[in-house]
């Protein structure tokens, strides 16, 4: 007897609509598993996990991680695990009657189930936070500013530093930084944040402000949080600022590594054959970072020691002014600027600091809006009933950062 079509119909929608349910919700845990995940086809690897706790589902949860390269691959595997297991069920009650209420009872169970488990609060913190790391790894940052949003900041305040980041590097930090709930200059960075979020910020920062030596540093500190003491994708960072470092012994030693990875041999191949044509003298110990000493815990000075080296562009620039604005130093904020600049040109954050401690013949320069908007916030500020008025409070001003927030 030939089996109808139709019996298919019920698998192909389970399928189809836990892929969906991943691919939408989950995705970038996913993604993110692959780059904090380890597996590796060597005796030390295969020894640590046997040594482990529950080395057969480390193994197996290592072993899949590899996958996760692409978006599509974890939801897949996901929604293939799910079907077969329903393919399984089917077998038990398949000379049932009521084998088409059972199938379609099954898959309604199991992606209300699924559902209910990726809904929980603890996994939409994990799929934000992965977004948001992966946004910062490939410099997507919309993607980050998408999920660490001013709301989000509010609920968790570690958001902000990943937030200003993206906006500095979009050139807009200045005008937006204030939409934030910020408190105080420790939002504006996670110096001292001894954890794997802090770590892996501080190595993404030194990567874009073109740090190798830093970057190099935080990177081995993120993979001292991992299990296993690195992971698939640190090696691939490590190679990746080995290469713009100069640095091609080590490149190829971590492509070595990596290449014991089946799934990235040719990534490592790849950095092989860059290091290869390199001319093997590091720059390590020339490269402007490693004079500025940007590992210390003072964000301020790390700033200033980076531009005193020439490594200081607009980005850096912009989160040298606001972390001096967030520290209420506003003649230090003057002196960043030339002294001829056109004040009326410049972001209305800045100039809102700016009328603050600026001498009446240089405050001339100021935008008239931005002095006749502070004069009515002094007003407002001096006569609590007028805070009521349209256009008197500026919500998101620095003025009410400046003398409001503690």
């Amino acid at each position: 007897m030939k089996r109808s079509p139709k019996r298919w119909i019920i698998p192909v929608l389970l399928f189809a609509a836990v892929f969906a349910v991943e691919f939408l919700l989950q995705r970038f845990t996913f993604l993110q598993k692959e780059y904090f995940g380890l597996f590796l086809n060597t005796p030390d690897y295969l020894n640590e996990v046997h040594d482990g706790p529950r080395p057969l589902l480390t193994l197996a949860g290592d072993f899949l991680s590899q996958f996760y390269r692409a978006a599509w691959i974890g939801p897949a595997l996901t929604a293939l695990l799910f079907t077969l297991g329903f393919l399984l069920l089917r077998l038990l009650w398949r000379r049932s009657t009521r084998a088409d209420l059972l199938d379609l009872t099954a898959c309604i169970v199991a992606v209300a189930a699924l559902l209910f488990v990726v809904l929980q609060p603890d996994k939409r913190e994990r799929e934000r936070w992965a977004k948001v790391e992966y946004g910062c790894l490939h410099h997507q940052w919309d993607r980050v500013l998408a999920a660490a949003t001013p709301e989000a900041a509010t609920d968790d305040p570690m958001l902000m530093p990943y937030a200003f980041l993206a906006l500095s590097e979009q050139g807009v930090l200045a005008e937006n930084i204030f939409r934030y709930p910020v408190t105080g200059p420790q939002d504006i960075d996670m110096e001292g944040e001894l954890t794997r979020h802090g770590y892996f910020f501080s190595e993404i920062q030194a990567e874009v402000m073109g740090c190798s030596n830093e970057a190099i540093h935080n990177a081995f500190q993120v993979a001292c949080t991992l299990p296993h003491g690195t992971s698939l994708g640190t090696i691939r960072s490590l190679i990746k600022y080995n290469l713009a470092a100069g640095n091609a012994t080590l490149a190829r030693k971590y492509a070595d590594i990596l290449a014991r990875n089946p799934l990235n041999r040719a990534t490592a191949r790849a950095a092989r054959r860059i290091a290869d044509q390199m001319d093997g003298t590091p720059n390590l110990l020339t490269e402007p970072s490693d004079s500025a000493a940007t590992i210390t815990h003072n964000t301020l000075y790390n700033m200033k020691s980076m531009a005193r080296e020439g490594l200081f562009d607009t980005a850096a620039a912009d989160r040298t002014r606001c972390l001096l604005m967030l520290q209420r130093d506003l003649r230090s904020l003057v002196g960043t600027f030339p002294e001829d600049e056109n004040y009326a040109q410049l972001p209305v954050t800045y100039q809102q600091a700016l009328c603050l401690v600026l001498d009446p013949q240089a405050a001339e320069r100021l935008s008239p809006q931005v002095l006749q908007a502070f004069e009515q916030y002094s007003k407002a500020f001096n006569q609590p009933r007028m805070k009521g008025q349209a256009g008197a409070i500026m919500p998101g001003s620095y003025w009410d950062y400046y003398f409001l927030a503690f």
